[in-house]
């Protein structure tokens, strides 16, 4: 739609089909959609209504008037569609401004959003959807004012082509016949004239003629016609026009702002009639139109005064109202706001926010993580000067951890240079971004971000050694990690966290998991899928943190057949050993099924059991399963392919391939004393116990709703 060479009635169509396609598509039943959706629906909905309207109009018009094919449309109507954009204003442009705010929603669109995300959304959109909801309703009312004369100017122009071709065919017939005029005026009405303006308030008006000024504005006597028009709609439509009375219950005078703004709308009415770009459209023009129309409006309102329907305010009230009150010029279509790099987005969920050592001087910088799904996260590092409150640094960017490495650096074996560091780069290992931290519960927090497993436990010097094998890929040194499924929760206030910590509620999210039964849907039968548990608490994860389930074994899904009940099998915890065989930095992952146990019995040793350092992992199902993922070259040179995000959860697309240990029979760990012994097979057994709950429970509502379903 191009603004300076008019409408088409295809312009017209196409806005009033893209607002309905906004009602429609973002903007469902299944969504249960706060109060505050449904109003910005229901704008969206009045102007697509408003330009069927006109729509109606010019299809009614062309109805009436023969067709001329090698027209176009603008020819066809003249003056009055090449005006209109001027206007109503590009509505066009805010309908895509909606949909562009809308789309961003994108679980609003697929069915999936709840009341929490609902609410998210909106408090982080919350003044662009007011922006967009004021462009909206103006536009409204500007089509609501100008229907009625772009409907006469049409006819009018028809009649004026039919007087022409009546003219026409006497001439050939040789006959003098006398035209009708072709401008049609109406008598002069000086009602608006003689109300009258206090000098108080019109010194007011234009001395606010300065504030906001648009740039085609020169000097007081030269008003442009576009935006004089916009301003004198826009305030008539927030006067007394919005005041309903109720004398009985006597309320009959209007708020100061509302008669305010009706003054001035009579004072921008008379500085437009005596501008010479108002003048210069003639009185057969749509402007003229337009006028006469609004100021038959305006006199309505006086006439409500005169009537005494309505009572004046005081003029104390009026005078004393702040100079934003007296503001002339309006932004038709003010721009939506840039959000701040640290700002959460739409759909972002704050989930972690850390505080970086001091890099030198004065400088303090932390890091903020947002999480957008369950692999996409924006991470934020924000850096001011103590000595210099004006100095403020902000860089972001955007992880997707299937195809980003997360490079555990401050557990490379002997290395002390890389203390708390955490390293992220692509998936060839190019353009590194190390992230120092402060301490090792820092680097937990983060690491659990972005892997979405708490650090239930972490040991440094241990020994490890597959089936008592002596050869160098079997054995090694390095640091142990116990993992718990349980990614951040959304930070709250101090007291929402807490009671978190208390309930460990939880947040869910959809994903596939392989290997389970079936789901129980509207009493049909289907296949399941399964998903990750999203509870977490916000405290840091230690060695001594109370453990506790955050497994929920139900979930509800919304799919295109209808809603159904989905059954989750919680995901079991993982042993994660960091370290180095051949030179080459080395992940040895295990996940603790019910299967996999410490085995007192099968220790070599004959060393009484109060002073064994060593404990045995075995698995009372063959094979004992033993992933092996190493660095793709020895040493520093392969740092960068040492990728924990292989790890992480939901799995990367490359999980499948990493490598399984042949013939694996048993695990034996040693540790630096019986102390540390003793504490891992503590920590050990209390996630084995939360495991066995689970999985307990798992089976046990499995069968209750097969039971069910067959029943």
């Amino acid at each position: 739609m191009s603004v300076g060479f008019g409408f088409s009635i295809g312009d017209i169509v196409t806005a009033g089909k893209l607002a309905h396609d906004i009602c429609q598509n973002c903007f469902t039943e299944a969504q249960a959609a706060d109060v505050k959706y449904l109003r910005f629906r229901q704008d969206i909905s009045s102007l697509a209504r408003s330009l069927k309207q006109l729509e109606d109009i010019l299809n009614n018009a062309g109805n009436q008037r023969s067709r001329r094919p090698w027209h176009s449309d603008v020819e066809h109507f003249g003056e009055a569609l090449q005006v209109l954009p001027e206007v109503t204003g590009d509505f066009h442009k805010t309908l895509k401004d909606c949909e562009r705010l809308l789309r961003d929603h994108t679980r609003l669109q697929y069915g999936r959003s709840s009341v929490a995300s609902n609410f998210a959304w909106w408090t982080s959109t919350e003044r662009d959807v007011n922006n967009l909801r004021e462009r909206v309703n103006f536009h409204i009312t500007k089509v609501s004012f100008i229907a009625k004369p772009f409907e006469i100017q049409l006819l009018l122009e028809i009649r004026r082509e039919l007087q022409l071709l009546r003219s026409d065919v006497a001439e050939l017939r040789g006959i003098l016949t006398n035209r009708l005029p072709l401008p049609i005026d109406t008598p002069n009405d000086n009602y608006l004239q003689s109300i009258y303006l206090q000098v108080e308030v019109t010194v007011r008006f234009s001395a606010a003629l300065d504030s906001n000024r648009p740039s085609t504005f020169d000097t007081s006597s030269a008003w442009p016609i576009k935006e004089g028009f916009n301003a004198l709609v826009f305030h008539f439509a927030k006067s007394t026009v919005e005041f309903n009375s109720y004398q009985r219950l006597g309320q009959s005078v209007p708020d100061g702002p509302q008669y305010l703004n009706l003054l001035k709308s009579v004072w921008i009415m008379r500085q437009l009639k005596a501008s010479p770009s108002f003048l210069s459209t003639g009185h057969a023009s749509l402007w003229a139109d337009y006028m006469r129309e609004l100021e038959a409006d305006i006199k309505g309102q006086f006439r409500r005064f005169d009537n005494r329907q309505l009572v004046r305010p005081p003029d104390d009230v009026i005078f004393q109202l702040p100079d934003e009150a007296y503001s002339i010029w309006v932004d038709e279509e003010p721009p939506l706001r840039s959000l701040d790099v640290v700002e959460q987005r739409p759909l972002e969920e704050k989930i972690l926010d850390l505080s970086l050592p001091h890099s030198y001087g004065s400088r303090q910088s932390s890091l903020t993580v947002f999480r957008k799904s369950d692999s996409e996260f924006r991470l934020v590092k924000t850096t001011k000067m103590t000595d210099n409150p004006l100095y403020h640094s902000e860089e972001g960017s955007s992880v997707h951890m299937n195809s980003t490495r997360l490079v555990p650096a401050y557990a490379t074996p002997g290395a002390s240079s890389t203390t708390n560091n955490i390293a992220l780069c692509n998936d060839r290992g190019q353009h590194e971004e190390w992230l120092s931290l402060k301490n090792p519960e820092d680097v937990a927090d983060l690491q659990r971000a972005l892997t979405g497993y708490r650090i239930h436990h972490s040991m440094s010097d241990f020994s490890w050694c597959i089936n008592g094998s002596k050869e160098p890929e079997d054995a090694g040194k390095g640091t142990l990690q116990l993992w718990q499924l349980k990614p951040l929760s959304t930070m709250l206030t101090q007291t929402k966290a807490g009671a978190l910590d208390r309930r460990e509620s939880n947040l869910t999210t959809a994903a596939t998991l392989p290997g389970d039964a079936a789901t129980v849907a509207s009493g049909e039968s289907t296949n399941v899928r399964s998903r990750s548990d999203f509870s977490g608490s916000m405290k840091n994860s230690t060695s001594n943190t109370t453990v506790m389930s955050g497994s929920s074994i139900t979930a509800t899904v919304y799919g295109p057949r209808g809603d159904g009940i989905e059954l989750v099998r919680p995901e079991v915890p993982v042993l994660v050993i960091f370290t180095k065989c051949r030179g080459r930095y080395t992940f040895l992952h295990i996940k603790l099924e019910h299967n996999v146990f410490i085995n007192p019995r099968s220790c070599p040793c004959r060393n009484p059991r109060k002073s064994c350092t060593r404990a045995v992992l075995e698995s009372s199902k063959k094979p004992f399963v033993v992933q092996r993922l190493s660095a793709d070259h020895e040493e520093e040179q392969g740092l960068f392919s040492w990728d924990l995000a292989m790890f992480r959860y939901p799995r990367q697309p490359g999980f499948k391939q990493v490598k399984t240990v042949e013939k694996m029979k048993y695990l034996d760990l040693e540790f630096a004393s019986v102390a540390a012994k003793d504490e891992f097979i503590k920590e050990l057994a209390e996630l084995e116990n939360v495991r066995n709950v689970d999985l307990n429970n798992y089976e046990t509502y499995l069968r209750e709703r097969k039971k069910r379903a067959m029943s």
